[in-house]
């Protein structure tokens, strides 16, 4: 029957292995948080550049292919650009919406309702 100073001292093995085994592990994780943390203050930064960049005339799809990602914070104060083209807000009316509402058909004729 072991004694309870083997007993301890095999429980301190034991520990002492796994501690070792941690300790690889301890460093990564310290250092992983740092790098962490130094990409973060990168951030704020970078959503200005991209955003400067795209004022400049850059698309979204020609940053992305030079390895820019979209920021996942962009500028306070900026809407976002769409990154596609999107439709015309107001479209030309069709054939039979062409006469303005507030005007009847005969005056929408007249030389001062059309389009110059």
């Amino acid at each position: 029957m072991a004694t309870a100073e083997e007993i301890m001292r095999h429980a301190q093995e034991i520990n002492a292995a796994r501690e070792t085994a941690l300790a690889p592990l301890a460093s990564l994780l310290a250092e992983r948080k740092l790098l962490r943390d130094e990409f973060e203050k990168t951030e704020e930064p970078y959503g200005r550049a991209y955003v400067e960049a795209q004022a400049a005339g850059w698309t979204t799809e020609e940053l992305g292919g030079l390895g820019a990602e979209e920021p996942k914070r962009r500028p306070k104060g900026r809407p976002r650009k769409p990154s596609k083209p999107t439709a015309p807000k107001n479209p030309a009316p069709a054939a039979s919406e062409s006469a303005p509402k507030n005007i009847s058909a005969p005056d929408a004729a007249s030389p001062e309702n059309t389009l110059q």
